[in-house]
């Protein structure tokens, strides 16, 4: 069901002290010449490690600057005496809106189910997951990554970020960080993703078995930035590959404006129309008079209730968020902190939601010219 891609990231594009890689163990047995085994015992005193040894390992986790994770070590020790662990460290859920509240309002309801999932599961590993707002008192990111420190924050997730060209900048060594929905443009950590390609195919297979063959494309411009252009992609390649009609311009609007679709479409006049439309959305567009799926079909390909009216794709936001936690809780017990060197993007398929808005094949005929 998953799929990991693999990227890099150009170390030269963040020259802040701050943003380095922290330290492993693995470090410092590599500079001792030593197991991991063997540093691990050497740190915490064992006496089965030779004096001469461990004073050796010391100085160089010492002049490396290796650090130990507090909860990391206690957890671990717990685990060997058999004893109950301390108390998790909590985790932030971080997002950049203009108001605190603003990923709540948002037309979809893609964010909160996030949150939600990412919180459950959270709570049933012993982990508490509270949100946080990046501009909450006007605190610059460092102000607010000191905050977050010193409250014994060790995991954020970060969601998408407003606008195109926003950047953050917290203190990221303190932090293991995932992102979740999309990866930040810069930098860039560990994600997790709707597989934005697979679901653009699985869309346009349905669609084309459904007899539609005049597909359109109608997208937020920043929304097709932020997944770097995937489902234009693969729009594009499904047209080539089913023999679509690939005449209909692209739709990129700034912001949404119902009236701008509608022109859009009576004058393009696709037979379907993929989009990430909402359920309020789709209502606009109906009360300008467009019977939807007589004139056009709609599919959303953010689709997040299982009863919604709206044909499409389903991206499972709640188990999306819950894999995003499993895969930070992973990195805060490892003590993995800052920007990854090899940041790994871990991707959902999405699946079909019959919905009402694309009308079936056997009907095709009854909904006029643009069918064919």
């Amino acid at each position: 069901m998953f799929a990991a891609r693999y990227e890099s990231v150009d170390s030269t594009c963040n020259p802040n002290e701050d943003q380095t890689m922290p330290i492993t163990m693995r470090d410092v047995a590599a500079r001792a010449k030593v197991s991991v085994a063997t540093v691990s015992k050497s740190l915490r005193g064992a006496a089965s490690i030779p004096l001469s040894t461990r004073t050796a390992i010391e100085k160089v986790a010492e002049e490396m600057g290796y650090r130990t994770h507090p909860f990391v070590a206690a957890l671990m020790q717990s685990r060997r005496k058999r004893t109950a662990p301390s108390q998790p460290p909590p985790l932030a859920f971080i997002t950049a809106y203009a108001t605190a509240d603003a990923w709540k309002k948002m037309p979809t309801p893609f964010l909160p189910m996030v949150f939600a999932g990412a919180k459950q599961r959270a709570e049933e590993r012993g982990y508490p997951l509270t949100h946080y707002w990046l501009h909450q008192d006007n605190m610059s990111n460092r102000r607010l990554s000191e905050v977050l420190h010193a409250r014994g924050v060790r995991g954020m997730l970060l969601p998408p970020l407003p606008r195109a060209e926003m950047e953050i900048n917290l203190v990221w060594s303190h932090f293991s960080v995932v992102s979740v929905g999309a990866p930040l443009v810069r930098p860039v950590f560990h994600c997790m993703a709707n597989d934005h390609y697979q679901s653009m195919q699985l869309a346009m297979q349905t669609c084309w078995e459904s007899g539609c063959r005049r597909p359109g494309f109608a997208v937020d411009r920043w929304v097709n930035q932020r997944i770097d252009r995937r489902w234009e992609a693969s729009f594009a390649i499904a047209r080539e590959q089913h023999a679509f009609e690939r005449d209909i311009p692209t739709l990129l609007y700034e912001q949404w404006d119902p009236d701008a679709v509608v022109r859009w479409i009576k004058r393009e006049k696709p037979d379907v129309v993929f989009s990430v439309f909402s359920e309020a959305q789709l209502g606009q567009l109906k009360e300008r008079g467009l019977r939807i799926p007589r004139d056009v079909g709609i599919v959303s390909l953010s689709v997040h209730a299982t009863d919604s009216p709206l044909s499409g794709i389903r991206q499972h936001a709640k188990l999306m968020g819950a894999v995003a936690v499993d895969q930070l809780i992973s990195l805060v017990e490892r003590n993995e902190t800052g920007i990854p060197e090899h940041p790994i993007t871990l991707t959902m398929k999405g699946t079909w939601n019959a919905g009402r808005t694309l009308r079936s094949a056997t009907s095709v005929e009854d909904f006029g010219p643009h069918a064919r």
